[in-house]
């Protein structure tokens, strides 16, 4: 936060900022297989904890441009789901008890909580 209210300060000018995703296939495989594999061993169930790691890998490659395509700045997630063990157990046993249907309600807590420990780091 501080870095950002120093470059406003400098009179960093923030119009026309976009962001821009590196990600390549290539970089997507391992945790692919990762959750593939872990899937297929909890029916389904290693969701919870994958797809935390899924969003915070997208966050993660994603950088900030100004209109000339320069990188102004970086996305770096801090997220880590085994931090909150209590919160995975509850959505753990609303997803035994929903039948599989809370893990799509899980997906979106996920990524809330993904963006909320993200912060721009400035170039």
């Amino acid at each position: 936060m501080s870095a950002s209210l120093g470059r406003a300060a400098m009179g960093g000018d923030f119009v026309n900022l976009k962001f821009r995703n590196d990600m390549r296939l290539a970089d997507v495989w391992i945790p692919f297989m990762v959750w593939l594999l872990v899937s297929a061993c909890t029916l389904g169930l290693g969701w919870i904890i994958v797809s935390g790691h899924f969003f915070k890998l997208v966050i993660n490659f994603t950088r900030i441009t100004d209109a000339q395509g320069r990188t102004m700045g970086r996305l770096r997630c801090t997220y880590d789901v085994e931090r909150e063990m209590r919160v995975v157990v509850i959505w753990l046993l609303v997803c035994i008890a929903t039948l599989g249907v809370g893990l799509l309600f899980y997906s979106f807590h996920a990524a809330r909580a993904a963006l909320n420990a993200t912060e721009i780091v400035w170039e």
